[in-house]
């Protein structure tokens, strides 16, 4: 059976739990490397290195990705050429190769691709399913997914492709560049940091804001907004999230709907005009801009709005 891992889960284990313990798996990684980073940061390399090793709960692909990134800061300047990343695109496929290497011996790699990843740390290599299909939260037969890969602007794993599976057997895709190229012209300006702590206060506050509105309580003041506020962030455990009342809708929503409504194959079969679609529409837009927010941010908001509801209740 599967094991639950994050946003994967863990399809296949390629090692042997008796043939090595998780203690020793650490410790044989951690002699390859210690060398690379310098005394005064191996005490954090170290926590890395050892959640990278937790073979019971493997990281997930995004997760992963920041580890690599992170060990890469904290190496010394002159270990720094020990670190790689290989990204490779062409028509059919595209793929990210995240190494550390220590003359012939590779003991860290880390492979990337769009619907799937592994990483082999000494040999031994964890196979991962990275994206698995969900419903729609009101139409249980549309399933979806998001397809991802390395953005090396953005320094995360970023939706490239919305995926549809529709009864029938009809399958179709939506193309998200226009995100992704949207986002990396803000870092080309040098205004995308400035946009990602605004945009961040958008997608907390408008849905915890929905999460109020479809509470269907009395009408709430500010301040009791503010109060429900508080306790849904301590509860979700958002760090530094703070929530303004006037917030409906965030930035990365605006760009996802933008996309789905280019799409003329999506278009006709939504209806566009039609109740039933637009009530689509709106879950498959909700869907996406998770998923944007989840790579950029490396939080998960999909239970905000319930987790907010169900606060709001207790105000009644």
């Amino acid at each position: 059976m599967p094991i639950t891992i994050g946003r994967g889960f863990l399809k296949s284990e390629m090692f042997s739990q008796s043939a090595i313990s998780q203690r020793s798996f650490f410790t044989l990684l951690w002699e390859k490397i210690k060398d690379f980073f310098c005394s005064t940061r191996r005490s954090a390399a170290d926590k890395y290195i050892k959640e990278l090793c937790d073979v019971t709960s493997p990281p997930d692909a995004q997760r992963l990705f920041d580890l690599f990134c992170a060990l890469y800061e904290l190496s010394s300047p002159s270990c720094r050429g020990n670190f790689h990343f290989q990204h490779y695109k062409d028509a059919e496929c595209q793929y990210t190769n995240l190494c550390i290497k220590d003359g012939e011996d590779i003991p860290l790699c880390i492979v990337i691709r769009q619907d799937h990843y592994y990483y082999e740390i000494m040999n031994r290599t964890v196979l991962c399913v990275d994206t698995q299909p969900a419903h729609l939260k009101r139409y249980s037969d549309i399933n979806i997914k998001t397809s991802t890969y390395v953005c090396e602007e953005l320094c995360c794993l970023f939706p490239e492709r919305l995926l549809l599976s529709l009864s029938g057997g009809i399958t179709f895709s939506v193309d998200l560049k226009n995100i992704k190229e949207t986002l990396i012209t803000m870092a080309e300006k040098g205004n995308l940091c400035d946009w990602k702590e605004q945009e961040r206060k958008a997608a907390i506050s408008s849905r915890i804001n929905l999460g109020i509105d479809q509470a269907g309580v009395t009408p709430i003041d500010d301040a009791i907004k503010n109060e429900i506020a508080a306790k849904v962030i301590e509860n979700t455990n958002l760090k530094n999230a703070t929530f303004h009342a006037n917030h409906t809708q965030s930035s990365v929503t605006q760009l996802v709907y933008s996309c789905l409504f280019k799409n003329e194959i999506l278009m006709n079969m939504l209806e566009e005009s039609s109740s039933h679609g637009l009530l689509c529409l709106n879950d498959l837009a909700e869907y996406v801009a998770i998923q944007v927010h989840n790579s950029l941010f490396s939080e998960d908001l999909s239970s905000l709005v319930e987790t907010t509801k169900n606060e709001a209740y207790h105000q009644r």
